[in-house]
């Protein structure tokens, strides 16, 4: 959603739509090893398997970004950020959501402030030209924004911001397998865990986190984070959830297993978007208000990184559109697996830029259509 005021984001969102601690994920411990490709976080006994992609170039793969203003996706080779295709999908399409394959994105149509959306639209992401293959009608359940696979890609869960629910959808056919209350308001975005069977929504107006458990259909603990919080995201064992407060200006870090804070870190104008890297080193965290795109160590929570996009070429400057704002807005993150590269979209210059993680730097900036959001990377290399 486009960047407001603070004061008036509640009307917005209502209008439109220590060492006791286990240790956290990319800390180096002996607890968190890596054995024949796997990534094993001992902790928690999650193990997550990676693509290693042997017979493809570095950086090969696709990427699926929401134009929210354009009321279209836009698909983009990964590696030269060159468009290959834009697919009309609706208007206000706000998040992406690509299939563990790698074959379909899944864009959620949030709709705008005079008509709420309720549909999904699915991107044959195999096609020579991507396409849309189909609409999945979410019926009663308006205002879908986050949206993820899960349980092994066979489901999608996607938020409900209306009914605040975390609606989960069998994929193949389309229909509604279950609905589970967030029990909060304003649950916006949905972060989910490595394994695809645990998620967590942040609700807005109450300040506060929900916890699912896919596998049983249930909803779990709700637990304070900080005021406003809209971004999440999860480490990929679950271990730790970072969240963003729109007012405080704070990510908190919780254990999840705890559900207590682990650390506040401070200093953001606005963290609007998170993101934990699939190795579970580091996170971003997007803030257009101070048109940053901050990088930090996962484990020591200390800042790497602290991108400027005022001074990065090929990012025009902006006056910016709303009060508070000026610059290139960075707002969703997207992260590729293997290259250790992080992608994020730019709201007030219709851009995508390159990150290299491991240079901490911008490498690269990509067009896209009107106002991009949400963004998703595919591991499909198209030959």
């Amino acid at each position: 959603m486009r960047v407001t005021p603070v004061a008036s984001l509640v009307l917005l969102f209502a209008a439109a739509c220590g060492s006791s601690n286990p240790h956290p994920e990319g800390q180096p411990t002996p607890g968190r090893t890596s054995r024949g490709g796997m990534i094993v976080d001992s902790a928690r006994r999650n193990t997550v398997i990676e693509n290693d992609r042997p017979d493809a170039p570095p950086r090969a793969g696709l990427l699926v970004v929401a134009n929210q203003q354009g009321a279209s996706a836009t698909v983009l080779n990964a590696a030269s950020l060159q468009t290959i295709a834009t697919v009309p999908v609706g208007n206000g399409p706000h998040e992406v959501a690509v299939s563990p394959d790698g074959r379909w994105a899944v864009v959620s149509v949030y709709g705008d402030r005079g008509a709420p959306g309720n549909t999904l639209s699915v991107i044959d992401l195999g096609l020579a030209t991507p396409a849309i293959s189909r609409t999945i009608d979410l019926g009663q359940y308006t205002r879908p924004h986050g949206v993820a696979f899960v349980l092994g890609g066979s489901k999608l869960a996607v938020t409900s911001e209306t009914t605040q629910r975390l609606v989960i959808v069998d994929f193949a056919s389309g229909r509604v397998d279950t609905a589970l209350a967030t029990n909060g308001r304003g649950s916006h975005m949905v972060a989910v865990r490595r394994d695809l069977r645990r998620a967590w929504t942040g609700n807005i107006q109450d300040g506060t986190v929900t916890e699912f458990d896919l596998d049983t259909r249930r909803t779990g603990r709700t637990y304070p984070a900080a005021s406003m919080d809209e971004g999440i995201a999860a480490t990929p064992g679950g271990v730790q959830v970072w969240v963003g407060s729109n007012d405080q200006h704070v990510v908190t870090v919780l254990d999840a297993a705890g559900a207590t804070t682990i650390a506040t870190i401070e200093g953001f104008g606005l963290p609007y978007r998170i993101g934990v890297s699939r190795s579970s080193r580091v996170a971003v965290v997007n803030d257009p208000v101070k048109n940053r795109i901050w990088i930090y160590e996962v484990g020591t929570r200390q800042r790497l990184a602290e991108i400027d996009l005022s001074k990065e070429q090929g990012v025009p400057p902006t006056a910016g559109g709303q009060p508070g704002q000026e610059g290139a807005g960075p707002e969703g993150v997207a992260f590729d697996p293997i290259a250790d590269f992080a992608y994020v979209t730019l709201h007030g210059t219709n851009q995508v830029v390159a990150v290299d993680l491991n240079r901490l730097k911008v490498t690269a900036v990509g067009s896209v259509g009107a106002g991009p959001d949400g963004i998703a990377f595919s591991p499909l290399a198209r030959r």
